[in-house]
């Protein structure tokens, strides 16, 4: 398959996915949370499947888009035209600052995790004890009577669905623009061997610095929009290591070798995890499933679902040329043998 008929399969079967749940609500919040957990899936996978970056603190991130516009919109009344680029903008400053400080040192592998991690759960516990920021009860956003296209609030929950899909789309063609170009050929040289393409003078530092910006931005994007979806933020919901490790989880059984492989992940996790709450009342039954499901993968599919499944698909192709070549060679030769 080609890049631009994978973007295309993808946006046929998000738009016909948003189409069929359009007309009740509940199918609507599925399709909306797995758009969002897969956009935030797949910008971490940029991170991690080009450059091997690992970082178990991206819900950092999350969270700055999230209380930019959960904060401005509450204290000042900001609507998201402000909000959301200050959130992005103070992100971008943030995976500036960690990034070159974890780059400084050359941390990598699960040296770079744990110090992602450490910024997280700092920015966890301030957030948790701020006044400002509502402490541990979180900021609910004030809600208009009306539908406001200004303010990003609806009545309807079509709205946001069409949002969240135009970003996971935007994201998708952003990280294939990415692949193609030349800075993509240079993440992937550091990701396979780091040492080999600084000896052929790729800046390592300045590159893995502008990928862990990119990723860093597109969750923050994500954060403020699910801070204007669901009216109020906290610091377990945006801040918690659990989104973190959902990022992780997603792109794992998705597929980490192919950029829309995490989406595939939370194509089936998301609305398994939302039904499943809904017929058990074990607290983290979800986390367990998760966990059976990351064994389970590990042994028969390392490469994830879409990885087995493009590995499949290519596999097929090539049996059929294999099953063809030979006719092609007979009916070439038979006009050669009666000359």
């Amino acid at each position: 398959m080609t890049s631009l008929r994978n973007i295309l399969v993808i946006t046929g079967l998000v738009a016909a996915a948003f189409f069929a749940a359009s007309g009740d609500r509940y199918y609507m919040d599925i399709f909306i949370l797995t758009c969002f957990y897969g956009t935030l899936a797949v910008s971490w996978n940029m991170m991690a499947g080009l450059t091997g970056l690992m970082s178990l603190g991206h819900a950092l991130f999350v969270g700055i888009g999230a209380y930019s516009v959960a904060w401005g919109a509450s204290v000042h009344g900001w609507p998201p035209i402000v909000t959301w680029p200050l959130g992005i903008a103070l992100s971008v400053a943030a995976a500036t600052v960690i990034g070159l400080l974890c780059f400084r040192y050359g941390l990598r592998g699960y040296f770079f995790a744990i110090a992602t991690l450490a910024f997280n759960e700092v920015a966890f516990f301030v957030v948790s004890g701020n006044i400002a920021l509502g402490r541990s009860d979180g900021i609910i956003l004030p809600i208009s009577s009306e539908d406001s296209l200004a303010r990003l609030q609806f009545f309807e929950k079509w709205p946001y669905g069409l949002i969240i899909g135009t970003v996971l789309i935007g994201t998708l063609i952003t990280g294939e623009l990415l692949m193609k170009s030349r800075t993509g050929y240079y993440w992937r040289a550091l990701r396979d061997n780091e040492e080999a393409a600084e000896a052929l003078g790729i800046n390592a530092r300045a590159l893995k610095l502008r990928c862990f910006i990119i990723s860093a931005g597109i969750s923050s994007l994500c954060g403020a929009f699910y801070a204007n979806y669901v009216a109020f933020v906290d610091p377990r919901s945006v801040l918690g290591i659990d989104l973190s490790i959902q990022m992780l989880v997603y792109s794992i059984i998705g597929g980490m070798a192919l950029l829309w492989g995490p989406l595939v992940g939370a194509a089936i996790l998301v609305p398994f995890s939302i039904v499943l709450r809904g017929f058990t009342s074990i607290q983290g039954s979800d986390i367990i499933v998760y966990a059976i499901l990351l064994i389970v993968l590990a042994l028969i599919l390392p490469q994830g679902i879409a990885g087995w499944f493009v590995a499949r698909w290519r596999r097929s192709q090539a049996l059929r040329r294999q099953a063809v070549r030979p006719g092609a060679s007979l009916s070439e030769a038979r006009p050669e043998a009666g000359s």
